[in-house]
């Protein structure tokens, strides 16, 4: 294995562990707020990582839970917290996510 290919190969395990781990963070839910209005299997959830990268440079990783859903046309529906999030990360600069959510 090259040294190309090992740094391809750790980028892209260590992504994996990373939605591994918001993903799971967001699915065992977080003790919910005492005055929350939806709590259980119906409280949305989105988790955004903000990491350095070095330099000035910083990553986006985000994770939804339950999953987006594709309206068609370039849509995606989603809870309250997950639109939020959306929003919050086209103001950072205009990022799109896949079908399953995570950051492209």
């Amino acid at each position: 294995m090259t040294e190309a290919e090992r740094a391809d190969a750790a980028q892209h395990w260590r992504e994996l562990a990373l939605a591994v781990l918001t993903a799971a963070t967001a699915a065992a839910g977080l003790p919910a707020e005492t005055d929350a209005a939806v709590t259980g299997p119906d409280a949305g959830r989105a988790v955004i990582v903000l990491e350095d990268v070095g330099g000035d440079g910083v990553a986006v990783h985000a994770s939804f839970h339950p999953e987006l859903q594709d309206l068609g046309d370039g849509e995606v529906g989603g809870t309250p917290a997950q639109i939020a999030a959306l929003e919050l990360l086209d103001a950072l600069g205009g990022f799109e996510t896949d079908d399953t959510g995570q950051q492209r």
